[in-house]
């Protein structure tokens, strides 16, 4: 009897990662939720139906919570399929600005937490021949005011996921960076909100844009990898 795929997704509660984990359930995997509120993430665990896993809490930010969170994993997922990292944070940075809070959280939860968690999971993605995805952005491509910080983190995702593959790759583990552009989430409101620009989601991807791509990549035959990936909206704003 062939063995059902498994994935893990973070940031599953909201905009992009619970698109993610729908889409991957309806595609007929099981799928371990991973969140930070309780009260999203049994939202988001009943939309999956019976492709829903489990659920683990886990605030990204902490060391600890990683820890925890891995074993809690381990203990779940002997052959790890499908590793989708969705969670992030997103702050502005005034200029001149010498608090260092946004920075350390920016670069711990979009930079540290993938890394650690990919790290911690490599032995069962090998067991599955699996492949890990990481949401990163189209900003690596758009500079902005008010970003650097936010911009960074992404340009550091970017270059330890490229140095990252090759030893993924050696365990037969296939890596994608997948760069959205602006995308219809309640990120995206805030953005535009910051902005003073009308928000016009209609015209913008949407979370199921993205997710249904994120489908599309585990159903890859097993020699292809795509390494980079960018989207766009076709409609103009």
């Amino acid at each position: 009897m062939r063995r059902a795929k498994t994935a893990v997704v973070t940031g599953a509660t909201s905009g992009i990662g619970a698109a993610t984990a729908r889409a991957l359930a309806a595609g007929g995997l099981r799928v371990l939720l991973v969140g930070r509120n309780s009260r999203k993430l049994a939202a988001s665990a009943r939309a999956l139906g019976r492709g829903h896993l489990g659920s683990l809490q886990a605030d990204l930010a902490s060391p600890d919570e990683i820890r925890t969170l891995l074993a809690a994993l381990a203990a779940r997922v002997g052959a790890l399929d499908v590793l989708v990292h969705c969670a992030g944070e997103y702050e502005w940075t005034a200029a001149g600005s010498l608090d260092l809070q946004p920075f350390a959280r920016l670069f711990d939860v979009n930079v540290r937490a993938p890394y650690l968690l990919t790290q911690g999971l490599i032995r069962q993605l090998a067991r599955a021949r699996g492949q890990v995805i990481f949401l990163n952005s189209s900003v690596v491509r758009n500079p902005g005011p008010g970003v650097a910080l936010y911009k960074a983190t992404q340009h550091a995702l970017q270059g330890f996921t490229d140095s990252l593959r090759q030893d993924l790759n050696r365990r037969g583990i296939r890596v994608t960076s997948l760069f959205p552009g602006r995308t219809a989430t309640p990120r995206m409101r805030r953005i535009y909100a910051h902005e003073a620009k009308p928000y016009r989601p209609g015209k913008l991807l949407s979370a199921e844009d993205v997710a249904q791509v994120v489908l599309a990549l585990t159903r890859l035959p097993p020699r292809l990898e795509l390494t980079d990936l960018h989207l766009r909206s076709a409609v103009p704003y």
